[in-house]
């Protein structure tokens, strides 16, 4: 598992790619017009939030990294800042702005701790907007990673069970061998998003 010594390196190795593509995807569903407003669920070097900004959205970038932090706020030109708000917390203990028109969680839930994932994805469902967006990844239970005390993994069941109540939008399984940093391992992920449905 990725420790906190690594992170420093996994920004580095990251620090070229490009925006993810599902995020792209879920940006264009949303469409041109009004502002919208995002939180970036454990942001690491803000790529990501980079992205919804150049896009005109609001983000609400969270990441339990002091570094993490420092690295969107030197990535975001001054032009930009104004809609971007920045926190260093974990996720357990963050209060979540309400309304957001999407939570977008890319590679972070894993690192919730389990004791507190129910309350953590109780907080996502609540900070969504009605027609607003989650998107991102779970971890599977057969990944390296799952049976480390302090990481959040689930069967395909349980996962699909987190979006009851959501319209499921798109949900992929990937499963292969690969590298996390300088580690190598077994990726075992769901790549989720749901909308949440509109007011009747």
């Amino acid at each position: 598992m990725t420790t906190r010594s690594e992170w420093t390196e996994y920004y580095d190795e990251h620090e070229g790619r490009e925006p993810r593509e599902m995020l792209l995807e879920v940006l264009d569903a949303f469409g041109a017009g009004e502002e919208r407003s995002a939180v970036d669920l454990g942001c690491g070097s803000g790529i990501d939030t980079l992205a919804m900004l150049r896009r005109g959205w609001r983000v609400f970038a969270i990441d339990a990294e002091e570094e993490a932090i420092e690295r969107v706020r030197r990535r975001v030109p001054g032009t930009l800042s104004s809609r971007l708000t920045t926190v260093v917390s974990r996720m357990e203990d963050i209060e979540l702005p309400t309304g957001v028109d999407l939570v977008w969680a890319s590679f972070s839930l894993f690192f919730c701790r389990p004791d507190a994932f129910g309350d953590v994805w109780r907080r996502i469902g609540e900070a969504i907007a009605p027609e607003g967006r989650f998107a991102g990844e779970l971890l599977g239970d057969r990944d390296t990673w799952a049976p480390e005390d302090d990481i959040s993994a689930f069967t395909r069941d349980q996962a699909v069970a987190l979006f009851d109540g959501f319209e499921v939008e798109r949900f992929d399984e990937e499963e292969e061998d690969g590298r996390a940093t300088s580690e190598e391992k077994h990726w075992h992920l769901f790549h989720g998003v749901a909308r949440r449905p509109g007011l009747s």
